[in-house]
């Protein structure tokens, strides 16, 4: 089986959210504009920005250039205001080169999503909670459940092992000190078995004290859900919020200028929520798109919006 990569495998999701032919702006709390500022905002120190956002501008790559843009993108989210960034790559450096960067700039890795494997292709777990150490990171996780891999999981005896493989993971994490997350997109709630989707299987056979959920608000509500009726349901569990939102078509859109009604979302939270990142999936090779606006203006509305 072909090495389940997480985020390797993302660049397809535009074309695979057309094909599943689902519309943000028939599911969860929406809004029809949103306000300027409605709150006193979500503190700085709980605002993350997750790098996949310019993984199309930094790249992918282990070489010098690459990591010169990784770190100008750091040195800028730095001038933005973020004190918290979300890696999912290393770019090549090891975990002490990644975080004197984050010291350079004053910041901190809020988190990271890193390929924490599957009962096929288990990994070197020991290795990651070590890297974690060294960057400081408390929560991690795979960047994708195995849905978009090679061989995708489509039975509920598979979501079910990999749930047993997942608590032996948060286990192994929460002896350490660390926190083993699941982070969701729409098809593990599209996947449904007697009534159950793939998401529930997964909390529902984990240990709480060893897995939570990085709920992602857009795949959450393209999927159909209400966030609300999820934190009303799973509580403590959710300790971050990946911040995306949806145009009127179910796009991806820039924090803010979209339907999802985040205020809602934050007060059913109660201020339970570590961490919101905000997120806008790369446009790849669409020159009019700006992931450091998008940063920008995720940013700031964040810093005002109700929590």
């Amino acid at each position: 089986m072909k090495k389940f990569s997480g985020r390797g495998l993302l660049r397809g999701f535009a074309a695979l959210t057309v094909a599943v032919g689902i519309s943000a702006a028939a599911a969860g709390p929406v809004a029809a504009a949103q306000p300027d500022c409605v709150g006193k905002g979500v503190p700085t120190s709980k605002i993350s920005v997750q790098l996949y956002t310019f993984a199309d501008y930094v790249g992918f790559g282990e070489d010098e250039a690459t990591q010169a843009r990784l770190e100008e993108t750091l040195s800028r989210l730095a001038d933005m205001g973020y004190k918290n960034v979300e890696p999912f790559t290393l770019n090549g450096l090891s975990a002490e080169e990644f975080r004197a960067l984050l010291d350079k700039y004053g910041l901190k890795a809020s988190a990271r999503h890193v390929c924490v494997g599957t009962p096929e292709d288990p990994q070197d777990i020991d290795a990651i909670l070590e890297e974690n150490r060294i960057l400081g990171i408390k929560y991690f996780g795979s960047g994708s459940t195995p849905i978009f891999q090679e061989e995708p999981y489509t039975t509920e005896a598979e979501w079910l092992a990999y749930a047993a493989y997942l608590d032996e993971v948060g286990e192994q994490a929460r002896k350490a000190g660390q926190t083993l997350f699941i982070h969701n997109h729409h098809i593990e709630f599209l996947q449904t078995f007697d009534g159950q989707t793939a998401f529930d299987i997964l909390m529902d056979n984990t240990d709480p004290r060893n897995v939570s959920s990085q709920l992602d608000l857009y795949w959450a509500v393209t999927a159909g859900q209400d966030p609300v009726a999820l934190l009303d349901e799973y509580g403590k569990r959710i300790k971050l919020f990946h911040v995306k939102d949806a145009d009127a078509s179910g796009a991806i859109e820039i924090v803010g200028e979209g339907t999802i009604d985040f205020p809602s979302i934050f007060e059913a939270a109660g201020g339970g929520i570590r961490y919101y990142v905000v997120e806008h999936d790369p446009r790849f090779d669409d020159p009019t798109f700006d992931p450091f606006e998008a940063a920008q203006t995720g940013f700031d509305y964040l810093t005002c919006v109700s929590n």
